[in-house]
């Protein structure tokens, strides 16, 4: 009987919550019918299933489920609970030695460089020792909840997990936080001195000043969280540099203009964006400068840089609960018309919370506009593993020097953040000279 996984959304993503059951338990279902509804870190959507059967062993709504695991099962013909090949599913807490950094046996997400641990039989499990979670002395049961990769790291480095505060879900110990802990300024030699048989005390945990007077505080969103998360690794890990044009969209603009004219005279009901438009000379431009659609990769035997075989494009969508950034995939080798097509289609089910697993994952280079909120100029975080952002400002008339003569040209500065480490400032430049070629001449996209 196979089972109903929950879905990776995004490279970040490590759990979801299951929020509502769309069947119940014992229905039949068919292949590719929504069963539930999932939120991630980034939106809301509907769990479909993967072949059709009897829908069994549902866990319960508002259970949070680590990335891989089984959130139900679907009973094929004379299957039953008993007699299913496979096993039930496990629900919210999952084993120390296995948890949501990387489901059992999967591979690391693309341009994470994060090995994956096999979870060991309860028979292997070693005995508790200072750095492998658990509170309180020896005998003790309870276990702190941490990722199996940042249990990994500690010991690694003979953290006690006791002493890191959590900032996943339910508290949970994610490698972002072992990792922070690692990045303070040691204490003196002295301080840290103990008994080899005495495990340290516990930090103490600092309360957060009282809010002042007149203010309120609420907890941060799933999505919220999720974005704190990656954007600080970004800073913190990837060296940025930028690199700024301004780009003549007078020809782009008044062909933009021509082209829907064309579209809805032949009852089309798709319009070319601004947005499409630099999406579609991104693509091109990466062709020519691959070494912006690249991952940088931190291993233990050493560093490498991923180089992507498909241009994939993340576009930044604003959404009241925060960012997110369907993908576009093989955006080089589409028509514009197709550009359009699929951009109006994932962003309108972006805002609805309809896109699907696939959709938000597996990016290469992000584009994301501000123009359309009158931003004139400003500068993007990458989002990792990529090695680049652009970021695009608004159109505006401005006056302009063209062949000795001082006229009213429509202008927009584009901004690129590039990965210091995969490239350098003459590379980025070039690219963002090719995107502002091909924008200022637009028929190039046809090509």
């Amino acid at each position: 009987m196979p089972a109903v996984i929950m879905p990776k959304m995004g490279d970040g993503m490590e759990e979801g919550v299951l929020l509502r059951w769309l069947k119940g338990e014992g229905e039949a279902v068919a292949e590719g019918e929504p069963i539930a509804e999932i939120e991630t870190d980034k939106v809301t959507i509907e769990l479909t299933a993967d072949n059709a059967g009897t829908l069994a062993e549902r866990i319960k709504e508002g259970e949070s489920i680590p990335v891989g695991k089984p959130v139900a099962m679907i009973l094929g013909a004379g299957e039953s609970p008993a007699n299913g090949a496979a096993a039930a599913p496990t629900v919210s807490e999952a084993p120390a030695d296995q948890g949501p950094d990387q489901p059992a046996g999967a591979m690391p997400a693309s341009g994470s460089g994060e090995a994956v641990e096999p979870a060991r039989p309860p028979e292997q499990t070693a005995p508790p020792t200072r750095t492998d979670g658990r509170a309180g002395g020896a005998g003790a049961t309870e276990r702190i909840k941490a990722s199996p990769l940042a249990r990994r790291i500690a010991q690694e480095h003979e953290l006690d997990l006791r002493q890191i505060r959590g900032s996943g879900p339910g508290g949970r110990i994610v490698r972002e936080d072992v990792e922070a802990f690692l990045a303070r300024p040691k204490a003196p030699e002295a301080a840290q001195a103990a008994p080899a048989d005495t495990a340290p005390a516990a930090a103490p945990v600092a309360e957060p000043a009282p809010a002042p007077d007149g203010a309120r505080r609420t907890p941060l969103s799933r999505m919220r969280a999720a974005i704190g998360r990656r954007m600080v690794e970004s800073k913190t890990t990837i060296p940025h540099f930028y690199v700024s044009a301004e780009v003549d969209m007078t020809e782009a603009l008044a062909w933009r203009k021509r082209l829907n004219e064309t579209a809805a005279a032949a009852g089309e009901s798709y319009k070319i964006s601004v947005n499409d438009m630099i999406v579609k000379a991104c693509g091109l431009a990466l062709v020519k400068y691959p070494n912006l659609n690249v991952s940088y990769v931190s291993a233990p035997g050493g560093d490498t840089i991923e180089h992507h075989d498909e241009i994939n494009i993340s576009v930044a969508v604003a959404l009241k609960e925060g960012l997110i950034g369907p993908v576009m995939r093989g955006v080089d080798t589409k028509s514009l018309g197709t550009v359009a097509r699929e951009a109006n289609d994932l962003i309108n089910r972006a805002r609805e919370g309809k896109l699907l697993p696939n959709e938000v994952a597996g990016g290469t280079f992000t584009v994301s506009n501000l123009g359309p909120f009158g931003v004139s100029e400003f500068i993007g975080v990458i989002t990792p593993p990529q090695a680049a952002i652009l970021a695009v400002g608004s159109s505006a008339q401005q006056p302009a020097v063209v062949g000795g003569e001082i006229v009213i040209r429509d202008r927009m500065t584009i901004t690129i953040s590039a990965d210091h480490r995969v490239t350098d400032g003459a590379e980025a430049a070039q690219f963002v000279g090719e995107v502002r070629r091909l924008l200022e001449n637009p028929l190039a996209l046809l090509l």
